[in-house]
């Protein structure tokens, strides 16, 4: 055990040493080299901790944004396929309309000033 007055006698009035001064010979010189070692290694262990940290956050907010921008991209090309459906449907029932016997019967009475042929007007074709 170390005696409290390192070998000064506090009855006498003498100034107390400063904490640092008091304790150096207690801590060897290479204490604090080892100590400063230790810091830096945990700094850079820590640095290199953070650092994964932010680049797997980034990484995590890049792929969310990604899979927002498909999603959109999704439903606009959804909401195409719909728009195409509907007008191959409204084109499927024209032709039909415009394909019908009778409207092109009369188109050709009309337009064409045809008639159906009479008797002995038809020819057969081999």
């Amino acid at each position: 055990m170390l005696p409290l007055s390192l070998g000064r006698i506090p009855a006498l009035g003498a100034e107390r040493p400063a904490a640092n001064e008091s304790a150096a010979w207690f801590r060897p010189a290479n204490v604090d080299a080892h100590r400063s070692s230790e810091t830096r290694a945990l700094t850079a262990w820590l640095s290199l901790f953070v650092g994964v940290a932010v680049c797997i956050a980034l990484g995590h907010v890049w792929l969310r944004l990604r899979v927002v921008d498909l999603g959109y991209q999704l439903l606009t090309t959804r909401q195409l396929i719909e728009k195409l459906a509907q007008e191959e449907h409204e084109l499927t029932v024209e032709i039909a309309t415009l394909d019908a016997p009778g409207r092109v019967e009369a188109i050709a009475r009309e337009r064409l000033g045809m008639t159906r042929p009479g008797k002995g007007q038809e020819v057969a074709l081999p």
